[in-house]
């Protein structure tokens, strides 16, 4: 659930224009859940080093090549750690630290841009610091790509790639005895990918522009969504042979046993997705227990309003509720059950009150800004209802609703995605619990639209919750219960774009009063927050994060929006 994110102006422009139709959610995805055979998206850790600073001479692009490659696997859903001109002892210290992580499952990737060379048949990563006069010294010196390999096998997790832009010539060259440029071939260990920035024995192209030849073409190809991972660094070879005019091929060795996306397949229209015409969307089965008071939650900051003040948008009449300001404890404790690192720390915020749309944008009040959109369907349940969440909406989407609602309105009100920290102080509305209504994962279904039985049977989803709320996909807004502030639909039907930039560190950032990351050099993507119509019981808490970048959209992604006082 937790995952990593800015991207050079050229690179955001790619991704925007390749990655319509796709959700990314940091470090895990965690609402997505899909039909029968799929389960939660696994745990993804990466290890970025680049080293340039070299005594021998300072290399162009390496630090250049690790930045980037750091933003875009932070955007593809990995933790990533980012490190630059290290040297021995630091580099050893990382590679272990990132061992100990890979022992908690998932898929690792580490990728190395600098000096590299081979001794002998083994291939050695060069620190910053590396003194060698002749190559009896390499192994002292520097880090022999074998201690990365054991740390990954010794983690036994799924998936291993390692990634070695290092092939550059050797800068020790005139004191070596052998000349054996680039690195040397090594079988992959099984569950192992190795890529090299070009053939064994062969040296690599630093690059003209802003990255080397290598890692520019690499992050082209992994923000293409549906393409496996062979396939991915196919094209690499392709793009790279054709660069350089046959000079540099990169390389793989591989022992991959299963299949890797670091972009799945957009969801695919049906026939029945091209229409645009309302439809209907009643309860399958179940009977569902009809709204009824809302419960007193434990405190946790300012007490909520027991009555709410609301008022109705003229144009659209989207109604909104009153949410007071109040100070509250953001994020999870780490005792909290399914929480991930990048929900803390715990730490103290304060919020001034806002008007907050009660429910999410309905489809047919987001039709009259834009009149023929489509929310589609999902397997023969339509979720274009009037009364539905429209979903298939980017971040970019929401922001322009907001901006045309503020000019429908004269400009009198100002209309905006809400920061997370209003998100989160409305979700939990006073309570101190995971959910707004308690700890008990089996009460959802009274008060939100989730994966539940109903989900279960129709699509096969397996971890559902133990109850049963009558819905296989979105529901009519506002069908549960509300919570103390008087909003619905805040952990279900459909998850929500907020205003900041996400950040996996975003916590330690934080201001106390009204905290917003609008800093895009920490990456691209936005904060998604809430839970939606598949939502697990893990991903159904008010403290849980997620991302995408602007551009994104999905079956169970919408937003509402706050009102500036």
């Amino acid at each position: 659930m937790s995952s990593i994110a800015g991207k050079k102006i050229f690179l955001a422009c790619l991704q925007a224009a390749l990655l319509s139709g796709l959700v990314l959610y940091g470090g895990y995805a965690w609402c997505g859940q899909e039909p029968a055979t799929s389960s939660q998206p696994e745990k993804r850790t990466a290890l970025v080093i680049g080293n340039a600073a070299y005594a021998s001479g300072t290399l162009r692009n390496s630090i250049n090549d690790a930045r980037a490659m750091a933003k875009v696997l932070g955007d593809l859903s990995f933790e990533v750690t980012l490190r630059e001109n290290l040297d021995q002892k630091q580099m050893k210290r990382e590679i272990q630290a990132f061992g100990e992580k890979l022992q908690e499952g998932g898929v690792g990737l580490f990728y190395f841009a600098g000096h590299g060379v081979q001794v002998n048949g083994r291939n050695y990563i060069i620190p910053v610091s590396a003194a060698i006069e002749h190559e009896n010294q390499v192994e002292y010196e520097a880090v022999d790509m074998s201690a990365v390999l054991s740390e990954m096998d010794y983690a036994r997790n799924r998936m291993n790639i390692v990634i070695m832009d290092a092939c550059r010539d050797n800068p020790f060259a005139r004191s070596f005895r052998s000349m054996s440029q680039g690195l040397a071939s090594i079988d992959a260990p099984t569950g192992t990918l190795i890529a090299y920035a070009t053939a064994p024995g062969s040296v690599a192209n630093d690059g003209e522009g802003e990255n080397g030849v290598y890692t520019g073409e690499l992050i082209k190809a992994m923000v293409r969504p549906g393409l496996k991972i062979e396939d991915v660094f196919k094209r690499v070879r392709s793009a790279v042979r054709e660069a350089t005019g046959g000079k540099q091929v990169p390389w793989e060795s591989s022992s991959l046993e299963g299949d890797f996306y670091f972009l799945w397949p957009p969801p695919q229209r049906t026939a029945q997705a091209t229409s645009t015409t309302p439809q209907s969307n009643p309860p399958v089965v179940s009977e569902r227990p009809a709204p009824g008071p809302v419960e007193q939650p434990a405190s946790r900051g300012e007490k909520p309003m027991s009555s709410f003040k609301t008022w109705k948008e003229p144009v659209t009449g989207l109604a909104f509720v009153w949410v007071p300001g109040g100070c509250f404890l953001m994020g999870s404790p780490k005792s909290e059950k399914d929480r991930s690192e990048d929900e803390g720390p715990v730490h103290e915020v304060c919020i001034d009150g806002f008007w907050m749309s009660q429910t999410v944008v309905t489809n047919a009040q987001f039709r009259q800004f834009q009149k023929d959109h489509d929310s589609r369907n999902y397997a023969g349940h339509s979720l274009n209802g009037n009364g539905q969440p429209a979903v298939y909406l980017s971040w970019v989407d929401a922001n322009n609703f907001s901006q045309w609602l503020t000019g429908q309105n004269g400009g009198q009100y100002k209309f905006r995605l809400p920061t997370e920290a209003e998100w989160e102080y409305a979700c939990r509305a006073g309570s101190d619990a995971s959910r707004y209504w308690g700890e008990d994962s089996s009460r959802a279904c009274l008060y939100e639209n989730v994966a539940d039985y109903t989900a279960e049977k129709q699509f096969g989803i397996k971890s559902v919750h133990e109850c049963d709320d009558g819905y296989a996909a979105t529901a009519p807004v506002g069908s549960f219960r509300p919570n103390a502030f008087g909003l619905y639909d805040m952990l279900g039907n459909v998850q929500e774009w907020c205003s900041d930039v996400y950040g996996v560190d975003s916590y330690v950032r934080h201001d106390r009063n009204n905290p917003q990351i609008t800093d895009e050099s920490m990456g691209q993507s936005r904060v998604i927050r809430g839970g939606c119509w598949r939502g697990s019981p893990n991903s159904v808490r008010c403290a849980i994060r997620g991302s995408g970048l602007p551009n994104a959209m999905k079956d169970d992604l919408g937003f509402r929006i706050v009102r500036e006082p």
